[in-house]
């Protein structure tokens, strides 16, 4: 239980607190059970044991005393930065805040998945050994994806009709390697694809073709190409692997309970969204910024926007939700559907949270413990920045930097094209051939592409960043000047290109980044800039540690 828990918050090690050397300390004694002091604050020997024991489980290194130093002068330095310097705006930053807020819930919502879900997955057996046998045997396959479930039953209707994967992967693969090779992934493990494909493709025989496979990107129809089993597999080691294999079965399965338990605690059929005042919330945030443009009246406030079970969700209280959201979360909300996603996502951790203050998993020690870990990695985070932010170098050392690392500051290459993108392959070998002949690339374009903004434009892109290309790029790169590449199938359509200018990359001026030269050169020196922070806080302070503690403290990993 524990153990799984701990994996939502996977302890961040804070390396760069670490300085080139030890902090210094006076090896005098200590009362027996605290392990460091810094003037009146002190690091205990529990509290230490546990930090200590979370970074061996999470990186499973093992222990010894040069990484017990290393994590102790974090802890010693993470206390010099929270208690003697200024961080009153760190703590007046509503981003920082709104994390803060948003962290706890998510702290005491997968709590409450790990005890009503994760705990109660139950694994037979026999799932066991056959994962265990799986894990060691490789198989070959290849499918065919596609998006939609119609296209995939129809991909595997023309299979059985007799059409191949060779024919088939050249239509629906964008990717030139699968579409080439008919779709063959090669061998692969239990545990390298997505679970429901690797299910099916597991249970296949050699040879047989699945029904579509519905994948968390889409579906896929799987061949079975070969299998590679390990015939030397004992009893003994089954049960060496026992308890590991059955922790992988129970975390594979969680995903589909984790679904299953949340169809039913929420009944679809019973939200209610006022469309208008949802689109008007959507046009009213710029959620680049999460800024809301538009100040509304009380009663527009309190209009009704949405309305679960017997539950009403005013537009103001949405919206004040919607703020509390942080903004790395804010900035994926592109649309009216997607905020209603965001929406329904609202009403179903409500339902949770208040399960989980029923059962007051939001006081449970673990939680408390889990919450106060995150606040100290969240506040080193924004004090990393702060420090870094405030840091500065000459103009000549960053010029120095710019010179040695002209790599970063390159420009793309860049290519101006004339496209011509029609539907039909038979109009397209025609137009080509009219090129070949004399006709005017511009004038086709007009009269036959497709694309209009394009097409109005005698077919001229302009110069554009090379990689807008995609996997045409190296194509057109490759080809000459005033050179007619095509027709070129493109999903449905086809495509004929002439290359009118290419760009060679080059370095950017100086002046012109600047700033990104010094943002890479703080990244570059942030070891040191926060090693020299640190020796200015603690010159004056008394740091003593115990250094017998240190070496003989008992460690628990939990592993």
């Amino acid at each position: 239980m524990t153990k799984q828990f701990s994996t939502v918050f996977v302890f961040i090690f804070l390396t760069f607190l670490i300085s080139n050397q030890p902090i210094k300390s006076q090896k005098l004694a200590l009362p027996m059970q605290i392990i460091a002091s810094v003037d009146k604050y002190s690091i205990s020997q529990e509290e230490f044991v546990d930090r200590y024991g979370d970074y061996l489980a999470s990186t499973s290194i093992k222990d010894n005393i040069v990484t017990r130093r290393a994590i102790l002068n974090n802890m010693i330095s993470e206390l010099v930065l929270k208690n003697f310097d200024a961080n009153s705006r760190i703590e007046s930053d509503p981003e920082f805040q709104k994390e803060i807020n948003w962290s706890e819930k998510q702290t005491i919502l997968a709590f409450l998945k790990d005890r009503e879900i994760f705990a109660k997955i139950n694994v037979s057996e026999e799932e066991i050994r056959d994962a265990f046998y799986k894990s060691n045997e490789k198989i070959a396959a290849r499918h065919l994806f596609a998006e939609a479930e119609e296209e995939a039953n129809n991909l595997y209707q023309l299979l059985q009709t007799g059409a191949s994967f060779d024919e088939l992967a050249e239509q629906v693969f964008t990717d030139s390697t699968l579409a080439s090779n008919g779709g063959y992934l090669g061998y692969f493990s239990w545990g390298d694809m997505d679970p429901n494909f690797e299910d099916v493709a597991y249970s296949l025989s050699v040879g047989e073709i699945s029904k579509p496979v519905k994948t968390r990107y889409g579906y896929s129809v799987i061949k079975l190409e070969d299998r590679f089993p390990n015939p030397l597999l004992t009893d003994d080691e089954f049960l060496k692997r026992k308890s590991h294999m059955e922790r992988v079965v129970k975390i594979r399965k969680k995903k589909p309970s984790e679904i299953d338990f949340i169809n039913r605690l929420y009944d679809q059929n019973k939200i209610w969204f006022d469309e208008k005042i949802v689109g008007n919330i959507y046009d009213n945030f710029r959620y680049s910024t999460g800024i809301y443009l538009e100040k509304q009246n009380i009663q527009a406030l309190s209009s009704i926007c949405l309305r679960y079970d017997k539950r009403d969700y005013t537009r103001g209280e949405i919206e004040k939700r919607i703020t509390e959201i942080p903004l790395y979360h804010l900035e994926r909300i592109n649309s009216t559907e997607n905020l209603k996603t965001v929406l329904k996502g609202i009403v179903i951790q409500d339902l949770l949270f208040d399960m989980a203050k029923t059962k007051k998993y939001h006081n449970h020690p673990e939680v408390l413990s889990k919450i106060q870990k995150y606040k100290t990695n969240l506040f080193l985070k924004y004090k990393r920045k702060e420090i870094s932010d405030n840091s500065d170098f000459p103009d000549s050392v960053i010029r120095k930097f710019y010179d040695d690392n002209l790599i970063y500051f390159m420009s793309p290459r860049r290519i101006n094209v004339q496209e011509i993108i029609i539907r039909d392959k038979q109009l397209a070998d025609s137009i080509v051939v009219q090129i070949g002949q004399g006709s005017d690339f511009g004038m086709l374009a007009e009269k036959f592409s497709i694309r209009e903004w394009s097409a109005k434009n005698k077919g001229i892109l302009g110069i554009s960043e090379l990689d807008k290309f995609g996997i045409l790029k190296d194509t057109l790169w490759n080809a000459s000047i005033d050179k007619i590449v095509g027709p070129i199938k493109i999903q449905d359509y086809y495509g004929i290109f002439k290359i009118i200018e290419k760009l060679e990359s080059s370095p950017r001026e100086f002046s012109i980044v600047k700033n990104d030269a010094l943002r890479l050169l703080k990244k570059e020196k942030s070891r040191d800039i926060m090693a020299s922070y640190l020796n200015r806080l603690t010159s004056k302070l008394k740091i003593e540690v115990n250094e017998k503690l240190l070496s003989t403290a008992e460690i628990r990993t939990g592993i």
